[in-house]
């Protein structure tokens, strides 16, 4: 049996150790019990320490264990070849949910999620700004697709366009998540974009862990507005210093795309590295060195 717990993180957090303490005691003994808990890492508490090396709920690394983390691990930048085609049978599963038994294959011939993208999308590039503006949150992905589609039938478009998906992105961002920013983040997004984007025309940047609990950095990264790409960095020119990577949304930059203001979108492979870029992956793509500080934060 497979246990799931959703949402870990909606339980008040004082009482979260004392959940854990049952589920410990319940379930955790039985070999025929798995379970598995979907939570905020920086919005959870499982233990309450006693004395005597003695304890009140889980013990990480002991009782459980982390396994994935989901906001890292679907990011668009980190593999967009595999992330585009995770997302391809997401879209495709989510339709045909919704439609008749086999309406899909019966009405236009469609078999396969890629005969569906094909039918839909006016080509790869349509589908893959759709992936991009996304995030890798599944939720923007669905609604901007939802968006894309009602804007192409209402403008007699045969196809989804490149060019629906980029105002569909923009919609998207200013009807959900920047209606839901208070003046406080929107001023702090705001200094973020203008260092990001408008000094450094780039679109990622660096917090070391140190301020990752940082109550901006966690309220943004609620809202969406910035995603993580990678935790725990370690640069060589900061020894002993981890940093965690994030980029900014794609609905903060969408205005600029295809001007000449347009910020560095893609994480690219440079032979020619000097103090002003870093490489934090294994396939030597390089963002550039972008340290976020308490100063603008506070």
């Amino acid at each position: 049996m497979i246990l799931i717990i959703d949402e870990w993180s909606a339980i008040p957090i004082d009482i979260q150790p004392f959940l854990a303490e049952f589920f410990k005691k319940s379930f955790i003994p039985s070999p025929q019990v798995t379970l598995k808990i979907g939570s905020l890492e920086y919005r959870s508490n499982f233990t309450i320490p006693r004395e005597k090396h003695n304890y009140i709920g889980f013990e990480l690394g002991s009782d459980i264990s982390t396994n994935l983390d989901i906001d890292e691990y679907y990011v668009y930048d980190r593999s967009p070849t595999e992330i585009t085609k995770v997302f391809t049978e997401i879209l495709y599963k989510h339709i045909i949910s919704e439609l008749p038994v086999n309406y899909l294959e019966d009405t236009y011939s469609i078999k396969t999620s890629n005969q569906f993208i094909q039918g839909v999308f006016s080509g790869k590039p349509a589908f893959n700004e759709l992936v991009r503006a996304s995030e890798g949150v599944i939720r923007d992905f669905i609604n901007i697709f939802n968006l894309a589609f009602f804007d192409a039938q209402r403008k007699g478009l045969k196809n989804i366009d490149k060019k629906t998906i980029i105002e569909s992105g923009r919609q998207w961002f200013e009807n959900d998540k920047s209606k839901n920013l208070d003046d406080i983040l929107h001023q702090k997004i705001r200094l973020i974009i203008d260092e990001v984007i408008g000094n450094k025309r780039a679109r990622s940047f660096l917090v070391s862990r140190e301020l990752e609990r940082h109550p901006i950095i966690q309220q943004l990264f609620d809202a969406r507005v910035i995603h993580l790409v990678k935790k725990g960095y370690s640069d060589k020119d900061n020894p002993g210093v981890r940093y965690n990577i994030y980029s900014l949304d794609y609905g903060t930059y969408v205005d600029l795309i295809n001007t000449s203001k347009q910020p560095e979108i893609d994480f690219i492979k440079n032979d020619k590295l000097d103090s002003s870029t870093i490489v934090p992956f294994d396939d030597n793509r390089s963002i550039r060195r972008i340290i976020l500080t308490q100063s603008i934060l506070n």
